[in-house]
């Protein structure tokens, strides 16, 4: 505020009259009254209370805090570990065809996906195994000497999809699954001989086959939380599963026979089909990381 002119009006009333006395500014008075006008301005801002902090949202995963995980989650995950053949399928006796597997490795690739954030989803499992055959076994139970083919193991693929029911207990969550789907499975080849007392040759080559059939598979696994970042959450997996599959198989066995004279060097050949079952039946221990959803 500016004060250029002070007029002080001073009236005064007298029986004989009025008189009017004006008086003119003085420039001290005018500094002392703008000093005064600042200092009660300065007050009024000094005791406004101040503007209230910024809204504050806690962050995940801070020092001192945790999250609520009781809520049901999904998962994707690979795993690797053993694939350990039971049953007929490891059964290192008989002359048929199949059988004699021995422990190999597997490798899965699972997924499950809640249904309206409940305890029950939808299963997915892709898993690949492989055991080799001990065709030295089956020779020395049936007296005769292994040849050894291209193809001495079981190579098998499952394509599966189920349900699933999913416990958490804190990081730490529970799953149990049912599965239905197909196994892809490439029979080994059966490749033996011998030679009688005679010394004539003899060889029955059984022709490896692709097949596939139907399969089952029913799991159990834990998965525990070990990192959680907002949307990215990391998970260590242990799962255990039972696969089992009813394999028909159709294939050939090729018999060579070369007698002991044979001065043209002549082998004789005959083809005979062969068809038949075998089951495939395997437990499966993996390991591995998921992503948590």
């Amino acid at each position: 505020m500016d004060i250029t002119l002070l007029t002080v009006n001073v009236f005064l009333f007298k029986q004989t009259g009025m008189k009017t006395l004006r008086i003119k500014p003085n420039p001290l008075f005018t500094l002392c009254v703008l000093l005064v006008i600042n200092s009660i301005s300065y007050a009024q801002d000094y005791n406004t209370p101040p503007p209230p902090p910024p809204d504050y949202r806690p962050t995940y995963n801070q020092a001192g805090q945790d999250k609520d995980y009781t809520e049901p989650s999904g998962y994707s995950s690979i795993n690797f570990g053993f694939a350990n053949p039971i049953g007929s399928f490891a059964s290192p006796t008989g002359s048929r065809y199949g059988g004699y597997a021995v422990p190999g490795y597997v490798f899965h690739f699972s997924l499950g996906i809640p249904i309206d954030h409940s305890n029950f989803g939808i299963a997915a499992m892709f898993g690949d195994y492989n055991n080799n055959y001990d065709l030295n076994s089956y020779a020395a139970n049936n007296g005769e000497s292994p040849l050894y083919p291209d193809q001495n193991y079981y190579s098998q693929s499952s394509f599966m999809a189920g349900l699933y029911i999913t416990i958490p207990v804190g990081r730490l969550s529970i799953d149990g699954r049912v599965m239905l789907g197909a196994l892809v499975s490439t029979l080994p080849e059966q490749d033996y001989g011998y030679m009688d007392a005679s010394e004539n040759q003899y060889e029955f080559d059984m022709q490896p086959s692709n097949t596939t059939n139907l399969a089952y598979d029913a799991g159990i696994g834990l998965r525990y939380l070990i990192v959680d970042f907002r949307r990215r959450s990391l998970c260590a997996m242990v799962n255990a599963d039972f696969l089992y599959a009813n394999a028909n198989y159709s294939t050939e066995q090729i018999e060579y026979y070369t007698p002991s004279i044979n001065p043209t060097n002549v082998t004789y050949e005959t083809d005979t089909p062969v068809n038949g079952h075998l089951n495939v039946e395997l437990i499966n221990i993996t390991f591995g990381l998921g992503y948590q959803f």
